[in-house]
């Protein structure tokens, strides 16, 4: 089959969709397929170099658009892409980036990484919100089948989306599985976050969805229970984040947290390694790759129940419900075992094991073998 790929939604700053949809990108290109594939971009994104070195050759069609159009970018899928497609002969659109081309008459697959926008709209950018919550229902039953990364999000597509259950498929995510850093990047490490006392970590855009002013709160109360670690939040100051910098600069121990802002993917294993813990606080999530980029590292991961992060944590992670007082004497209660830390390690490690990017590709041509 020839596949067009819709990855319109593939431009910086990634986000972890955009990391999530070009590490898929790349197992697949590597995996041995009787396809071929037509990568359709933004004008201005340099995919090649985003993707790097892959074992199979593709095409690229480049959009008349920008990544920062983003209006003229949806109408252009919507309206312009069908006919790119029939020029290219392709029998099949994958579109990993949650919305399919409406006017596609053809086979399609869309993934849809969550359906915050119809569940949760609170969550999300009001442009964002309204952009999906008219158009991911219908793009999402106009798909021949949908692709979701969770149990947890197939069961929302069809609440949300009224698709039926039969025409999902659920595709995990993966994680590249990094060797563990040695006692020089760990010491590189430190130097980048610049003190030398263990710390607690969370990985992830600063934006409503992810909890990081209860996080805040409930450290300053782990700190008076007596635990040493520090705060360490990374990522970007994205949206709405007003309420962490009131919780942060209200905070009796705010001289034990520390906001580097984003850091670049290669600092981050060490730095993950480095931690006590991984913390995904998250009020929802489709699905949860710093948890798992956690397990992956050995280090302990404590996530709520918010979305798929129980799924995703499965037996090797810590699962504290948002509801009630339980993040509060969860850490500290967690931290004095050292039995279960150390359990926690190696499950961990087990469970990412299960997840590795290729797993994801080979899934996906299960998929695409579906409709040839």
């Amino acid at each position: 089959m020839h596949i067009a790929i819709d990855a319109l939604l593939v431009y910086k700053p990634f986000t972890g969709v955009e990391h999530a949809i070009l590490h898929q990108l790349r197992a697949l290109l590597n995996l041995d397929s009787p396809h071929r594939y037509t990568i359709v971009v933004s004008g201005d994104e340099p995919i090649a170099d985003y993707l790097g070195p892959v074992s199979n050759p593709y095409k690229v069609y480049r959009a008349p658009v920008t990544a920062g159009q983003k209006i003229r970018r949806t109408l252009w899928q919507q309206l312009s892409l069908p006919r790119v497609l029939e020029k290219i002969n392709a029998d099949l659109l994958y579109s990993p980036g949650y919305l399919t081309s409406l006017g596609w008459k053809g086979k399609s697959i869309s993934l849809v990484h969550d359906t915050i926008a119809l569940s949760h709209p609170e969550l999300c950018r009001f442009g964002n919100a309204l952009n999906y919550r008219i158009l991911l229902p219908t793009s999402a039953r106009h798909s021949t089948l949908v692709v979701t990364p969770s149990q947890t999000s197939a069961d929302d597509v069809t609440r949300c989306c009224r698709v039926p259950a039969v025409r999902i498929r659920v595709v995990p995510l993966g994680v590249n599985i990094p060797p563990m850093p040695d006692d020089t990047a760990l010491a590189i490490a430190r130097e980048l976050l610049g003190f030398p006392e263990p710390y607690l970590l969370a990985v992830s855009a600063i934006e409503p969805k992810k909890n990081f002013a209860a996080l805040i709160r409930w450290f300053a109360k782990w700190r008076t229970a007596g635990i040493p670690q520090h705060l360490v939040i990374i990522g970007n100051w994205a949206w709405r984040y007003e309420d962490v910098q009131r919780a942060l600069a209200e905070s009796p121990v705010r001289e034990f947290i520390h906001m580097p802002g984003y850091m670049e993917q290669s600092a981050l294993p060490a730095i993950i390694a480095g931690a006590d813990l991984l913390l995904m606080p998250s009020l929802y999530e489709g699905f949860g790759l710093p948890a798992l980029e956690g397990m992956a590292l050995g280090t302990p991961v404590v996530v709520s129940d918010g979305g798929s992060l129980p799924e995703i944590a499965g037996n090797a992670g810590l699962v504290v419900p948002l509801q009630g007082d339980a993040w509060t004497t969860a850490i500290p209660e967690l931290l004095a075992q050292p039995e279960k830390l150390l359990e926690m390690r190696q499950r961990g490690k087990a469970r990412a094991i299960l997840f590795p990017w290729s797993r994801s590709a080979e899934l996906l041509l299960q998929v695409f073998a579906e409709l040839e």
